[in-house]
């Protein structure tokens, strides 16, 4: 199975990426920047791929995407083409669909079941190539079929999240005590190195660190089939859930932002970014101290390799610096804008930048302003300002600098 992504935009390229591998981890996903390499020629081999999506908009001052769709739909063995633009514009879709796309999608619409409904319409009327709809029925079954884990040691009760990795609540067989695995498919691996490369680098990060505002890992093994490491479980929840069902008071504000920021400089002072700071990473213990949970995209800056796939969109957008949206290099000044957009959301009860889709989310980050803070909370308008600054330079460079700034304010 082979997809094609033709768009001048490398965010748009890397997050249709993400999304299809999402659903087809199998697929063959190949990106194609007609800025770079200029508008396919006439040798250019379309045959070779089952579905292209074609970006309307080029970027370039004399062609767009309907100039590339005709010269697709003469091929003898024309994919199908979904023509993909910024532009919610029936005449272009209209345009598009009368000289040959197969469907039209809306770029908000790549982050939204839009997108695959598209696809498996595609799929059930047969105009996607048999081997195409062979491999995808066949992951979407695979999918749904149940998990039976064998991990030595522990039962597993249920699982809470499945990525790339299963995060799983499970049982110590020794003493009954309630622990969260990791497990990683070593088969599914295989097919990825990066992956088994990555989550063996958040395991050796976890058990090189003690701290008492970092997750701790407690066991860790290797079976023929998984990977897997234990931590401990926090059954009071995260701070996603206490904000949302509670306003929390100037004294729990500065508390808890000032104990996340030590977990976190405990990690930089490691030389460890964590790069995805977000409220739901953030657990409770039950004297309701707090610990930063899920390494998972962490990376060593000692290390020269990064293990990131290349065109991934690591992070989540919410929280997302710009250097992450941009796929520019990240430092701890990254993780203090992600911070930034946790102590908003402590303080106002939302984000900074909000919206309908993904795309609309990163376009607020990388071109709006940002609001001021209500009254009650003013005083934290300067702290915000310079933790939220787009440009690294602006900000704390490091979290003594943030840490002696917050013991400062008078709540």
């Amino acid at each position: 199975m082979r997809f094609l992504i033709i768009d001048d935009d490398a965010s748009l390229r890397a997050l249709l990426k993400k999304r299809l591998q999402q659903k087809w981890p199998v697929a063959v996903i190949e990106a194609y920047d007609p800025l770079k390499s200029g508008v396919p020629d006439k040798n250019f081999p379309w045959e070779n791929y089952n579905l292209v999506f074609l970006d309307y908009d080029l970027g370039l001052d004399d062609l767009n995407g309907l100039d590339v769709l005709t010269s697709i739909k003469q091929q003898a063995n024309a994919p199908f083409v979904i023509m993909v633009t910024g532009h919610d514009s029936v005449d272009i879709a209209v345009k598009a669909i009368r000289q040959g796309a197969n469907d039209y999608l809306i770029k908000y619409d790549v982050v939204t079941d839009k997108l695959f409904e598209m696809i498996d319409d595609a799929l059930a009327s047969g105009e996607i190539s048999q081997e195409l709809k062979r491999i995808a029925t066949s992951v979407q079954i695979n999918s749904g079929q149940s998990q039976d884990w064998q991990i030595p040691g522990y039962t597993c009760l249920s699982e809470i999240r499945k990525g790339q990795s299963t995060t799983l609540l499970a049982e110590r067989i020794e003493d009954k005590q309630r622990v969260v695995l990791k497990v990683l498919s070593i088969q599914d691996a295989k097919s990825s190195v990066v992956l088994l490369k990555r989550f063996a680098l958040e395991l050796n990060i976890l058990a090189d660190l003690d701290h008492p505002n970092l997750i701790k890992v407690l066991d860790h093994g290797v079976t023929p089939n998984y990977a897997w490491y234990a931590t401990e479980f926090l059954a009071k929840g995260d701070l996603a859930r206490r904000i949302s069902q509670e306003k929390l008071t100037p004294h729990q504000i500065q508390n808890y932002i000032l104990l996340i920021a030590s977990g976190l400089l405990a990690l930089h002072q490691k030389s460890i970014v964590h790069r995805d700071i977000k409220p739901s990473n953030i657990l409770f213990k039950d004297d309701d101290s707090l610990v930063i949970a899920d390494l998972g995209i962490a990376k060593d800056l000692a290390c020269d390799e990064a293990f990131t796939i290349h065109g991934d969109v690591l992070g989540t957008p919410y929280y997302m610096s710009l250097e992450q949206i941009n796929g520019s290099p990240v430092d701890k000044r990254s993780d203090i804008y992600s911070l930034g957009v946790v102590l908003y959301e402590l303080l106002t009860g939302d984000r900074p930048f909000t919206g309908e889709s993904i795309m609309e989310v990163i376009y607020k980050h990388t071109a709006h302003d940002l609001d001021s803070l209500p009254d009650a909370v003013k005083v934290w308008q300067p702290v915000i300002d310079k933790m939220l600054a787009k440009n690294p330079a602006d900000r704390y460079q490091d979290l003594e600098q943030f840490i002696s700034a917050v013991n400062d304010i008078k709540t």
